[in-house]
């Protein structure tokens, strides 16, 4: 029997065909008309054609991936404009021709596994074979907007840094998880929004018995502070927050507050766990660290900092899943049915210790050094990598994972 993944597959292969031999016929036209792709301006005095369009032309012919030609290839009135132009400077009928066949062939694809071009790009960039949140029309931003407008909320950064460094206690770790929502906004009032939910589980999903509980990062917090909130690396008029106990752990929430720029503000939080196992045993054979997306948010800053004593990969795995039937929390949920394609690549933190500032985050410098003064740890014996993804997906966690030993 055929397997599940053979239609993906066929479109793959067909819609990169198609579109390979499209743009192998325009630069085979471009040669025999003797015009450069690489002067778009000139081609477009020469042949009596709008300047955006032999800009795309040129972007098509130079592209080195094919499924990249679907942000830049005119559709089929801009390409019929421009052969006919090109027909009108005597370029060979031949070269002409086979443009146009190869054109035929990629509408037909294009009918056959999507309908129309929209939804190519679409299943394309679900199945992460095209990057484009950059685009204005990416599908991710476009969720972005609806999501905000339906639930009421958004914000610019959703932060997330993990430290891992020595433990007291033997063959263990120490985790120091801070967090944040940078530029927070309601676009509407509403009585209660997640800020975030505090797990420390083992392979299953099951609380780690090792879990000694979460400790306040800030130790000089007031009476009537929030639990784990960070004041002094907040800012606006930030709302209340309630922290319950529920089956998925401890959720800390943000209660209702302005709408719009009077109650825009940026909140801060982070907790402590210490003697978390760092060597392999039954039920636990993977170490994860990871962050859900549970507000509309422009940017994720997902940072992995470890101690250079620890038992930790240089490399560990960055994975994304998706949860549209809930269980979003549970860490038995994350298998291969739930994962979806993850684009961006970690890149590392460069200097000693590792530089974290970055705009979409205030006061970041600052946090770290908080973390790394808390613990009592040498900031110059850690190294850090940093995931940046734009418009990540709501009802999503982003996950760092590596075996133990």
């Amino acid at each position: 029997m055929p397997s599940e993944e053979e239609p993906d597959c066929q479109m793959f292969d067909s819609a990169r065909d198609a579109l390979e031999a499209v743009r192998v016929a325009i630069v085979e036209l471009y040669v025999a008309a003797g015009a450069n792709p690489d002067e778009p301006q000139e081609v477009a005095r020469r042949f009596g054609l709008n300047r955006n369009l032999t800009w795309k032309l040129a972007r098509v012919v130079a592209v080195a991936q094919p499924f990249a030609m679907l942000d830049h290839l005119p559709g089929k009135q801009g390409m019929e404009l421009a052969l006919l132009a090109f027909a009108k400077a005597n370029a060979p009928k031949g070269a002409i021709d086979r443009v146009e066949r190869a054109l035929r062939q990629l509408y037909r694809v294009i009918e056959h596994h999507a309908g129309d071009r929209e939804h190519l790009e679409l299943s394309l960039e679900s199945m992460g074979l095209i990057d484009r949140e950059d685009h204005p029309g990416s599908g991710r931003e476009q969720a972005f907007r609806g999501n905000s407008m339906v639930w009421g909320v958004q914000a610019r950064t959703r932060l997330s840094a993990s430290f891992l460094g020595p433990s007291a206690s033997a063959n263990c770790a120490d985790l120091v998880q801070l967090g944040g929502l940078y530029r927070f906004r309601r676009l509407r009032t509403s009585a209660r929004w997640r800020l975030f939910c505090l797990q420390i589980t083992d392979d299953k999903g099951k609380e780690s018995p090792s879990n000694q509980g979460p400790e306040e990062v800030d130790l000089n917090k007031r009476p009537g502070d929030p639990p784990l909130v960070l004041p002094d690396f907040c800012s606006g008029q930030v709302p209340q927050v309630e922290a319950t106990d529920t089956s998925d752990g401890r959720e800390f929430a943000l209660a209702g507050g302005p709408v719009g720029n009077r109650g825009t503000f940026d909140c801060a939080f982070g907790f402590i766990a210490r003697g978390l196992p760092s060597f392999r045993i039954p039920g636990h054979e993977h170490a994860r660290l990871g962050v859900s997306i549970t507000t509309p948010v422009e940017n994720l800053i997902l940072d992995f900092f470890v101690h250079r004593d620890l038992p930790v990969p240089l490399d560990p795995l960055f994975e994304l899943y998706g949860f549209p039937h809930g269980g979003l929390e549970d860490v038995s949920m994350q298998i291969p049915a739930n994962q979806l394609a993850l684009t961006e690549e970690p890149v590392r933190l460069e200097g000693s210790p590792p530089v974290v500032a970055t705009p979409l985050v205030s006061k970041y410098a600052s946090l770290a050094a908080r973390a790394y003064s808390r613990m009592g740890w040498n900031a110059s014996e850690f190294r850090g990598l940093r995931l940046h993804v734009k418009f990540p997906p709501l009802a999503s966690r982003y996950v760092v994972k590596w075996e133990l030993k």
